[in-house]
């Protein structure tokens, strides 16, 4: 029986556009060359913000530096921040669970503190679950399987008794090799993961 739902955040919860983050450095004259060879293909995950390995005020001058961005550290920050968006069918699904009440509801995400304040002051719904899990306070990223070591622990929930929603396929497998119950999100086949979704959950009221 299915007691608790962990949902990832960026295209699960929110659309992640890094391409306007990209355009956004690319007008203070960074070369698409040197925006890849920097973040290694855009993989800023590599500098080490999202496990924790370095601040926020650390990330911002590497990147400032890096890039020989004239931009101010404020500057930087919203352009990084500039990414997101609500996939309104998802957090529509997130406050119909919290109204019903039947399930204990968690965050698991591969994020940073940057991200996920901004995430928290922009989409309200984020603020309703139970809990976060997030890999700069885990100190550890999916699909690492210390992550979901800790997670459960943190969560203090039973594998088998909970449901992870990812956008990416090798995250799921590892959740799975967990005992986790998931399902592989694909934010263009809604309709699809509504009756993955209904296998495990039944809402009450919502039309899904």
């Amino acid at each position: 029986m299915i007691r608790n739902i962990i949902f990832d955040l960026g295209n699960v919860l929110v659309n992640v556009e890094y391409e306007r983050f990209r355009n956004r450095l690319l007008e203070h004259n960074v070369t698409k060359e040197t925006y890849d060879n920097f973040f290694l293909n855009g993989n800023y995950r590599l500098l080490g913000y999202e496990a924790g390995a370095i601040t926020t005020d650390e990330f911002i001058k590497k990147c400032l530096n890096g890039l020989n961005l004239k931009m101010s550290v404020n500057e930087f920050a919203r352009a990084f921040n500039n990414m997101f968006s609500e996939i309104r069918p998802m957090s529509e699904i997130v406050r119909q669970l919290v109204s019903e009440g039947n399930y204990n509801l968690f965050l698991l995400s591969n994020t940073s503190p940057l991200h996920f304040e901004h995430a928290k002051e922009n989409f309200g719904y984020i603020n309703l679950f139970h809990k976060f899990g997030l890999s700069y306070e885990l100190k550890s990223l999916k699909p690492e399987k210390e992550i979901y070591e800790r997670a459960v622990k943190y969560f203090n929930v039973k594998p088998d008794e909970s449901l992870f929603i990812d956008d990416l396929k090798e995250n799921c497998e590892q959740a799975e090799r967990f005992g986790i119950k998931t399902i592989n999100y694909d934010k263009t086949n809604h309709n699809g993961f509504v009756e993955q979704f209904n296998k495990f959950i039944k809402l009450e009221t919502l039309n899904l």
